[in-house]
């Protein structure tokens, strides 16, 4: 019996590229972050991002918003609210990010240790996250996946 070509046919729905940029970098140039941050991205995912979402403060986030604008994506920029919030702002900010992003770009400075364990943190969660070192260097953070909680079973 032969298969018509609706049932070989499998739907797939399309995977979202949300993307996130956490930290910022006030020493770079337009022109070096499209050439060694945005273009290398966009040959690894061959395709633009759906959305891109921002945090407010930085010249790269500026040049980014400039970019994804000019390319007509979709960018949400996230203000913190250090008035409202204190000390704690950016961890709610960037926690509302890292909840609705599937992938994620990190700005590293000399002394970025709270980013490095973030970014840690989102690959084991399963989202591609890469790294942009205060020597311009891109990098794909690799972790292993975190093991999916135990289901509770009552005997």
């Amino acid at each position: 019996m032969a298969l018509s070509f609706f049932e070989e046919e499998q739907l797939t729905e399309p995977e979202l590229l949300i993307l996130a940029v956490f930290g910022h970098h006030n020493k770079i140039t337009e022109q070096d972050l499209y050439e060694h941050c945005i273009h290398p991205l966009l040959q690894e995912w061959k395709r633009l991002p759906d959305k891109v979402l921002l945090p407010s403060e930085g010249d790269s986030s500026i040049y980014l918003q400039d970019w994804a604008e000019s390319t007509h994506l979709t960018t949400q920029v996230f203000h913190t609210d250090w008035i409202r919030h204190g000390k704690i702002a950016q961890i709610l900010r960037d926690d509302r990010m890292q909840k609705e992003c599937t992938h994620a770009l990190l700005f590293l400075g000399p002394k970025e240790g709270k980013l490095d364990k973030l970014s840690e943190k989102l690959a084991r969660k399963g989202k591609r996250v890469f790294t942009w070192s205060h020597t311009q260097r891109l990098t794909e953070v690799v972790c292993e996946k975190a093991p999916d909680p135990p289901s509770l079973v009552r005997a």
